[in-house]
């Protein structure tokens, strides 16, 4: 197996801006020429968004090993994980990820959430790197491209819960934040944010050049210090009719009540003067009962625009009081 590393790596125990930085890494070319400028350990937050979520659940029957036991051939083994495939995003742009040693940009994330063996093993996440290589399987060369994984261990209760709403289709965004990683390098800047990360990982792949008598042993990939899963469901709300306020309320009932009183008034007339048509009385012994009896007190029937008008109006010089309390606070203020 041959690993496609195309320059060398220096570790440089001096810095010539000691206030900023000790030490760092450099990349040399062929001729001896400094490649970039210095790297140092990346410790500001780096994001990625997952574009494909996968639930795996494995059933294992027996063993492969040969002579094994009745016991280990009677083995059942289950497992489940899920699996996203990720890529970097960031508030401007995202930056760039390669490998120390080359110049390829690094296109293949990936997440991998695992329960813990047990409930109260530490929750965490680590990250593993391979550095591109060409090997022979079945006499045919294959290349295997730059990658880089992120493994989150989890309590095995929260990876049920994760489990269901990934079988259940019940997520629709999913997030992962990570800080301080080991192994993570960029140049320094006053800013929080870069266009370029390296990455040193395994130590028998990525070879670094160190000065004799130098304690220096630059980090690699491994736990992250900080990490954080987004995992997001949107539920669409009910759109329920909205409720009439109480004023609404009691207007509407003011307008019944007159309209009632009214319909009232009407039907007490008409049947006055059915009694009156019906009557043997001349109409001068009648006239002056019915004019006592036909008092109109009823009130006019409320008009519905007169009524949103109105309440506009009372609405309306509320917030003028409000505005005229505020500007006579800021004056006495």
């Amino acid at each position: 197996m041959e690993n496609h590393i195309d320059r060398r790596v220096i570790l440089c125990p001096e810095s010539e801006y000691k206030n900023l930085y000790e030490w760092s890494l450099q990349e040399v070319g062929a001729n001896g020429n400094k490649i970039d400028r210095d790297q140092i350990p990346w410790e500001w937050t780096l994001y990625f968004k997952a574009t494909e979520l996968t639930l795996h659940d494995t059933l294992t029957v027996g063993s492969l090993l040969p002579g094994a036991s009745q016991d280990e051939i009677n083995t059942v083994t289950a497992k489940q994980s899920i699996s996203a495939k990720l890529h970097p995003f960031g508030t401007a742009w995202p930056p760039s990820y390669s490998m120390f040693g080359t110049d390829r940009t690094i296109t293949d994330f990936s997440l991998s959430i695992i329960p813990s063996a047990v409930d109260d093993e530490q929750e965490q996440c680590v990250l593993g790197a391979v550095v591109s290589y060409t090997s022979e399987v079945d006499f045919r060369e294959e290349t295997t491209s730059d990658c880089i994984g992120f493994y989150l261990f989890v309590r095995p209760d929260r990876f049920a819960r994760y489990a269901e709403m990934v079988a259940t289709s019940a997520v629709e965004d999913v997030s992962l934040f990570v800080g301080r990683v080991p192994g993570f390098y960029s140049d320094w800047s006053p800013s929080t944010s870069t266009n370029q990360i390296k990455i040193l990982a395994d130590k028998n792949v990525q070879k670094i050049e160190i000065p004799p008598d130098c304690e220096i042993d630059p980090p690699r990939l491994g736990r992250a210090q900080y990490a954080q899963l987004n995992i997001r469901h949107a539920a669409e709300l009910s759109k329920a009719a909205p409720k009439a306020s109480e004023g609404a309320v009691g207007e509407i009932h003011d307008k019944q009540s007159a309209e009632e009183q009214a319909d009232r008034g009407h039907a007490a007339a008409a049947e006055d003067t059915e009694e009156w048509t019906d009557s043997d009385a001349s109409p001068e012994d009648l006239a002056a009962p019915i004019v006592q009896a036909q008092p109109d007190h009823r009130p006019p029937a409320a008009d519905p625009q007169t009524v949103g008008l109105l309440s506009s109006i009372r609405i309306a010089a509320w917030v003028i009081v409000g505005l005229l309390l505020l500007i006579l606070i800021n004056l006495r203020l």
